[in-house]
């Protein structure tokens, strides 16, 4: 079973079905079941105080993961090491700016549901432990 909760706060109109939908396509195709994922749609000045705060960067960006687990451990056998017994593991959170997500969206000249989809799938794949340079 995978369970995705989604938060959003109430003057972003996000389209929280296609969000979990995104989750679960992309868990399956990893292997992965029975986890829990938490998503946070956001403003700026939240994500803001994420990113310095937490990850000791600089300004807005436009996603961000906090996994549960250490993801380079588990990079190959994530769904074997998480899925030790009959439990929902949480691997952990995704936030997603809003505001950066339509500006990104206008940019690349898609839905801005579509971004948002595309930027939690892009979470997920840092919570499972795939990561870029």
């Amino acid at each position: 079973m995978i369970i995705t909760s989604v938060r959003v706060g109430s003057r972003y109109p996000v389209n929280r079905k296609a969000i979990r939908a995104s989750v679960e396509r992309a868990l399956k195709e990893h292997g992965a079941d029975d986890v829990e994922v938490s998503v946070s749609i956001v403003g700026s000045r939240r994500m803001i105080e994420l990113n310095e705060g937490l990850m000791k960067h600089e300004g807005v960006t436009d996603v961000l993961s906090f996994p549960q687990h250490d993801p380079e451990q588990h990079e190959k056998e994530f769904p074997r090491t998480v899925k030790n017994d009959d439990t929902i593991s949480h691997i952990g959170d995704i936030v997603v700016c809003f505001p950066e997500a339509v500006k990104e969206a206008r940019k690349l000249g898609k839905m801005v549901d579509a971004q948002i989809c595309f930027l939690v799938e892009h979470g997920l794949m840092h919570l499972l432990g795939f990561h870029h340079d």
